[in-house]
């Protein structure tokens, strides 16, 4: 037994890797269903407790009596009963601090800081598995990200949302996904850092960001958004946000354990992705409160239909590139 883990020492540290992710996201998710709309409620409760003392506050009674214009903007920021307060802010507050978090990131790649030696390390770790039979398995979930699947993603939904007539949706869809394709593009060209040496699947471009990574995150997740926005069931939002996060990490440690990039390339590219994700979320959201988008749609058979059309075709022709395009570059 310790001789199999010890030959197999990767490949043991891998799957316990993928299944402490499934347990925690599941212990996760049990914790939000179970408890999560009772805190929110204590939450909202003891928010609305903060904002009236706030409002009874002597230096904001004077700064509205001297400065009304600057008082009304900041009081405006604190209101949860529309978009343009609370929840604007809070978008504002996730936007400027992930784009803290890559910089701090590029800043340490950039400097060859302890990142590195750990992409290096980790690396090496992942080149000895390249003769395992999970690379097959790795290789069809990152064809999931690849440049010809995400383009059909995108198609579809853009589809889909023409014909649900909702069309106003797509300018989120392509904040998200041109947004930070292009980002992704330029930051290559600016770090120019090359890939790992023991690369499996020969790629042109730079290391840094990841792309697969980062359209995961903007693609795969305003699609996500999108999904719980017309579920009216909170614990299928719950469950629909657990499967994107699972799916992005998933999509994620391909790119690692194929060598295609470093760890801190994709931790990059979920910057990177939650950055523009949450700009293509706070337009399409501004969008909705002008009344351009309606998440209350009567939902017809055709509709669902649709939608399982269309992840078949995303499944089939993942299956056809990972067999003719990406399996090929092994050999």
């Amino acid at each position: 037994m310790f001789t199999v883990i010890q030959t197999n020492q990767q490949l043991v540290i891998l799957s316990g890797l993928v299944l402490l992710v499934i347990i925690f996201l599941w212990i996760l998710q049990y914790c939000v269903i179970h408890y999560g709309k009772k805190l929110l409620a204590h939450v909202m409760r003891y928010w609305l407790s903060f904002d009236k003392s706030i409002g009874l506050s002597k230096r904001l009674i004077v700064l509205k009596n001297d400065y009304p214009k600057l008082y009304h903007l900041f009081w405006q920021r604190l209101h949860i009963q529309h978009f343009y307060g609370l929840p604007l802010t809070f978008l504002l507050l996730v936007m400027g601090y992930t784009l803290a978090l890559f910089l701090g990131l590029v800043e340490d790649v950039v400097t060859s800081d302890s990142i590195v030696a750990i992409d290096y390390f980790v690396s090496h770790q992942m080149a000895l598995l390249s003769e395992s039979s999970v690379v097959n398995f790795f290789i069809f979930i990152t064809s999931l990200g690849s440049t010809p699947i995400t383009c059909l993603v995108a198609l579809l939904t853009c589809i889909f949302c023409w014909v649900i007539r909702q069309r106003y949706i797509v300018i989120g869809l392509l904040i998200a996904t041109l947004g930070s394709t292009v980002f992704t593009f330029l930051s290559k060209l600016l770090f120019q850092r090359a890939r790992p040496a023991d690369i499996l699947l020969f790629e042109q471009t730079n290391s840094f960001p990841s792309g697969h990574a980062t359209v995961t995150v903007a693609l795969y997740g305003f699609i996500a958004y999108m999904a719980i926005r017309f579920s009216h069931s909170f614990i299928r939002q719950v469950r629909i946000a657990v499967i994107a996060v699972f799916f992005a990490i998933m999509i994620g440690l391909s790119r690692i354990v194929l060598n295609e990039h470093y760890l801190s390339d994709v931790l990059g590219g979920y910057l990177v992705g939650t950055l523009w994700l949450t700009l293509a979320i706070s337009v399409t959201e501004w969008l909705s409160v002008r009344s351009k988008v309606n998440w209350q749609i009567d939902w017809l058979p055709c509709h669902i239909y649709l939608v399982w059309l269309s992840v078949v075709c995303v499944l089939i022709g993942t299956l056809i590139y990972a067999g003719v395009y990406q399996f090929p570059l092994l050999l």
